[in-house]
């Protein structure tokens, strides 16, 4: 009798073993299943990150792109006026405030909002008609000076270094 609850204390320690065995490789393999989840998960938001700053930079490139459209359409009214430049400008840089503030520091902002506010000023004084419209036709020539036309080319000679230094402000480039 003693033989066999030997026998059985045996056969129990052995299926304990083989259980405990069993046991180690689920969870030696559920730790591997989750540190590749983990990787996986780390992975994703790495790859979030990444797509969120080229979004950010290409929201940032496009309004670089737009000061300088601005800038170039002033520049054209320095030699000979070109109503249609002006016309075609863009008339914002096309972000909200939220978004502007997730690109840019708050010195840039600054800048990107004075830019716009020059421009459309600059639009509104020298270039709408009492309807809104952009004026196609101007009184003096750029040689006669006090004619409309000499000032507005005056003035956009004069907004110009204005422009460049706030296009600088919004790059992050001391002025």
């Amino acid at each position: 009798m003693y033989l066999f609850t030997v026998i059985g204390i045996l056969i129990v320690n052995i299926l304990m073993f083989i259980i405990l065995v069993f046991l180690y490789r689920a969870l030696k393999k559920q730790e591997i299943l989750s540190k590749q989840q983990i990787e996986l998960i780390e992975n994703f938001a790495k790859k979030e990150t990444t797509e969120n700053e080229l979004l950010l930079e290409e929201w940032r490139s496009f309004v670089f792109l737009q000061a300088l459209q601005v800038r170039e359409s002033i520049s054209k009214q320095v030699s000979n006026l070109h109503p249609k430049a002006i016309e075609d400008a863009p008339v914002s840089h096309g972000l909200t405030d939220k978004e502007l503030a997730m690109i840019f520091s708050p010195q840039q902002v600054e800048g990107v909002i004075l830019f716009w506010k020059l421009f459309h000023q600059y639009v509104d004084t020298y270039w709408k008609t009492e309807q809104g419209k952009i004026k196609t036709v101007f009184k003096g020539a750029i040689d006669i000076e006090g004619s409309e036309v000499h000032t507005i080319q005056t003035v956009s000679n004069q907004l110009l270094p204005k422009l460049d230094r706030l296009i600088k402000q919004m790059k992050g480039v001391e002025h």
